[in-house]
C-alpha cells in the first residue's frame, strides 16, 4: 500500500536522482551482462535447493555492477533515503537481468521477476540487522516433480560475513527432523524467533548468489561493531509464469518499468515492509535538489 505522506512529484524526475547518484542511470540502457554461469554452477544451484532448500553460489556477477549499486547504495543511505529507492536506476534492473540464466534454469524459461522489491544497508553497529525471522511465502512454493513456483535471490554487494548480519536459514532437512512445526516450537517458547541452534549461517562474498525456496524459514544475523564494514544486499523474488500471479505486475527482467512505475512500487514496498523494520516518517526529498560529488 502506498504512503500518501511519501507520494510526490520530484520523486518521478529522474534529473534529482542523477544529482544524488551520478554514476548510476535512468531511462538509458544500462548494459547488461549475465552471470558468470557455468554448467557446475547451474547443477549445483538446483541440487542445493533439491536437498537442502538453498543455495550458494561464488561471486558469478559482473563487478562493476556490483560495486556502482555498492556505492549508489551508501550514497542513498548518507542522504537519508530508505535503501529500496536504488530501484529507481536502471543497473538495479540490470541486476534482475543478469540473473535470468539461473532463473531460467531454477524456473522455467517462463518466468517473471514479482514486485516484491527491497534492499539493505546494515551498519556495522552492534545487535544491527536486517529482517528477523520469517518466510518469504506462506503455503506451497514447490510442487511435485521438484517445479518451483517461485524463488527468493538474494545478493551481497558487500561481503557479508559472520561480524555484519549474514544469512541465516534453517535446511528443509533440519526442519523435517523437529518435533513439531517450527512456528509452534517458536510461539510455544521452546525456540526463538531464531533459532541459531539449528540454523546455518551462509557468508557470502560480494557478487555470490544465494538463493532459497520461498517457503524456507530464514533471518538476517546481527552485526557487530567490529565487523570490516556494513552489510549491502539486495533481494528479487521471481515466479514460473506457469501459475496464477503471486504479486501484479509481474515483470519481464528484460524490460525494466517506466520511472512513474518504479517509483509506485518502491512505495507499495515501503508499506508492505513496515512491518518488517521500521520506516522513516518522511523522506529526505530536499536531497534531490543537491549537487553530490
Amino acid at each position: 500500500m502506498t504512503s500518501p505522506s511519501f507520494a510526490d512529484p520530484r520523486l518521478a524526475d529522474p534529473a534529482g536522482w542523477r544529482r544524488l547518484v551520478p554514476w548510476l542511470d535512468i531511462g538509458g540502457q544500462a548494459a547488461v551482462s549475465p552471470a558468470r554461469l557455468g554448467e557446475e554452477d547451474l547443477a549445483r544451484a538446483a541440487d542445493g535447493l533439491h536437498d537442502h532448500g538453498w543455495f550458494a553460489l561464488p561471486p558469478v556477477l559482473p563487478a562493476g555492477l556490483i560495486d556502482d549499486l555498492r556505492r549508489g547504495l551508501l550514497r542513498l543511505k548518507t542522504a537519508g533515503w530508505p535503501p529500496v529507492f536504488i530501484h529507481v536506476f536502471d543497473q538495479a534492473w540490470a541486476l534482475q537481468a543478469a540473473l535470468a540464466p539461473l532463473a531460467a534454469h531454477l524456473l522455467g524459461e517462463r518466468f517473471a521477476v514479482l514486485p516484491h522489491l527491497w534492499a539493505w544497508v546494515v551498519p556495522p553497529v552492534d545487535g544491527a540487522r536486517g529482517w528477523p525471522g520469517h518466510r518469504d511465502l506462506i503455503g506451497r512454493s514447490v510442487f511435485p516433480g521438484g517445479i518451483h513456483m517461485t524463488l527468493s535471490f538474494w545478493v551481497p554487494l558487500a561481503d557479508a560475513g559472520l561480524d555484519n548480519g549474514c544469512m541465516r536459514v534453517v535446511p528443509r532437512e533440519v526442519e523435517r527432523s523437529l518435533p513439531a512445526p517450527l512456528e509452534t516450537l517458536i510461539a510455544e517458547g521452546r525456540l526463538p524467533q531464531e533459532p541459531e541452534e539449528i540454523g546455518l549461517a551462509l557468508p557470502a562474498a560480494a557478487g555470490s548468489v544465494l538463493g532459497w525456496r520461498q517457503d524456507l524459514y530464514h533471518w538476517s544475523g546481527r552485526a557487530r561493531a567490529d565487523a570490516a564494514g556494513p552489510r549491502i544486499s539486495i533481494a528479487i523474488e521471481m515466479q514460473n509464469t506457469a501459475f496464477d500471479p503471486v504479486a501484479e505486475p509481474l515483470i519481464r527482467p528484460d524490460t525494466p518499468p517506466d520511472m512513474q512505475t518504479r517509483v509506485d512500487l518502491i512505495l507499495r514496498a515501503l508499506g508492505t515492509y513496515a512491518r518488517m523494520e521500521r520506516i522513516p516518517d518522511r523522506l529526505p526529498i530536499e536531497t534531490l535538489a543537491q549537487e553530490f560529488q
